[in-house]
């Protein structure tokens, strides 16, 4: 596979940790009404709370980009949005999956040129509630970002932002 491999991580119980499923679900309706000839491919996969039980998916697949999405206490409002570079990953908090993200990316890292990771300020996380409206929105913004190829355009988590 040449393109892109999303993988949306979370738990889409815990109010707005479902940021990474609801994108990949958003990312594929997208997908479904609009294929064009000649695009880029983009598959997007619900990881829920284990992104590692993947790791053979993107070894079969070798995307050219690997997108981890997942909620993440960045300190920041509700709905921000930032890409995490792996030498950042201790400034945000990732709550529910069992490998640190950190590991996941550095065995990653050998099967794809890119990997990114896009952390979303999750407002609340209560089991049994939905998401936000805020962090709903901003997550529609980011399927539209990926679609068109500009998540480069996020602006990178740094410390006190």
């Amino acid at each position: 596979m040449s393109g892109t491999l999303v993988l949306g991580i979370g738990n889409r119980l815990g109010g707005d940790d479902a940021a990474g499923p609801y994108l990949v679900d958003r990312l594929n309706r997208r997908r479904q009404r609009a294929r064009r000839p000649g695009s880029a491919e983009i598959a997007a996969i619900d990881a829920g709370t284990s992104p590692e039980s993947y790791t053979s998916l993107i070894r079969r697949h070798q995307p050219d980009l690997l997108i981890l999405v997942d909620a993440a206490d960045m300190g920041l409002p509700p709905g921000s949005l930032r890409r995490i570079r792996p030498d950042a990953i201790s400034i945000a908090s990732f709550s529910t999956h069992r490998m640190p993200l950190s590991v996941l990316i550095s065995y990653t890292k050998e099967l794809c040129p890119e990997v990114v990771l896009i952390g979303v300020q999750p407002e609340q996380t209560n089991v049994g509630t939905g998401m936000s409206e805020t962090v709903h929105e901003n997550v529609r913004a980011l399927a539209e970002a990926i679609l068109k190829g500009r998540t480069d355009e996020i602006p990178l988590l740094e410390r006190g932002t």
